[in-house]
């Protein structure tokens, strides 16, 4: 169905900017009603009469969109009143395909900000429920993660969301509430210009979010980094810790990998956090998370292996 909307509003937008390069003539208006729909009034009942080298031609078409329950169907047909004469842009290759009003209006705009967010939500979900269903592959190294080499380092980039992403999300939030702006103040016939402003502000948030988060990939912020020889570790920001902090490989007791358990209406749902054991010089080890969101077994299994390998230390699952 969202498929089936977005189609309709890309095409009959398409068709309505190719109008704007049609041709001109003076027709009259022979019919000018509100049209009618299952329950109600919807669109317009028109039909007027033009000729284009001396051939006649009857039109029946408002807009390509004029079904749009933005428009104010009483308005244009007072506008365009039986017998009147009015402006009729046709198409110089095919004269019988005729509009009475040609080019975007800031209800096609509009219709565009609301399916900004359905459609990333969406599709999103259909990556996710995608990749639930197709499993892991169990040949990827370290579950997946992405390894970096860097000068005298190692870096596991552990990052929730890609820079791409993020942006994308970042989009979604700025239409929905951009859309919500734009009906309370404006209704659902904002104008052109307006409409074009708040895309660009909208589009602008989007992309003002991919940069942001990819500058702080860029800096390692989100990377769990080895040093050369394995002396030194540096565990990327989580949960309440919220700078990088170092240790001493010395201090690393072990690898481990926990289960957490969440509750949904469909029952038990589980995940599973990398882990370090720390233990400082005569103190209990405590667990220092690498990640905020817990992965699926076989990625949090297969990290924690690759990683207890480059530390050399064990690797123990606890539940």
């Amino acid at each position: 169905m969202l498929a089936a909307g977005n189609y309709v509003v890309v095409e009959t937008s398409a068709r309505q900017i190719r109008a704007t390069r049609f041709a001109s003539t003076t027709g009259e208006i022979t019919r000018s009603d509100l049209g009618r729909g299952a329950i109600r009034h919807r669109g317009i009942d028109i039909a007027y009469s033009y000729s284009v080298n001396r051939v006649g031609y009857m039109g029946s078409q408002y807009r390509y969109d004029e079904r749009n329950g933005s428009l104010d169907y009483k308005e244009i047909t007072n506008s365009f009143l039986a017998g009147s004469k009015q402006t009729v842009y046709y198409d110089a290759a095919n004269p019988a395909n005729a509009v009475l009003s040609p080019g975007l209006n800031g209800c096609d705009l509009l219709l565009m900000l609301f399916a900004i967010p359905l459609d990333i939500i969406t599709i999103a979900l259909w990556v996710t429920t995608i990749r639930h269903k197709c499993g892991f592959d169990l040949s990827a190294p370290a579950g997946g993660v992405r390894i970096l080499q860097r000068a005298g380092e190692t870096r596991a980039r552990l990052a929730t969301f890609s820079p791409l992403a993020v942006g994308f999300f970042g989009l979604a939030g700025a239409a929905f509430a951009g859309a919500i702006l734009v009906v309370s103040t404006s209704g659902f016939a904002p104008s052109l210009r307006f409409m074009s402003a708040a895309l660009i502000l909208v589009s602008s948030a989007g992309v003002g979010m991919y940069w942001w988060t990819a500058r702080r990939h860029r800096s390692g912020l989100y990377d769990l980094r080895i040093t050369d020889g394995g002396e030194i570790v540096i565990l990327p920001p989580v949960g309440e810790r919220n700078k990088p902090l170092l240790i001493s490989k010395g201090e690393i007791v072990a690898v481990s990998m926990h289960r957490r358990v969440s509750h949904n209406p469909s029952g038990q749902h589980f995940s599973y956090v990398p882990a370090l054991e720390h233990a400082a010089q005569n103190t209990q080890p405590t667990s220092l998370h690498l990640v905020d969101l817990g992965w699926d077994e076989a990625k949090a299994r297969s990290f924690s292996a690759w990683l207890s390998r480059q530390l050399g230390v064990r690797f123990t699952a606890m539940y």
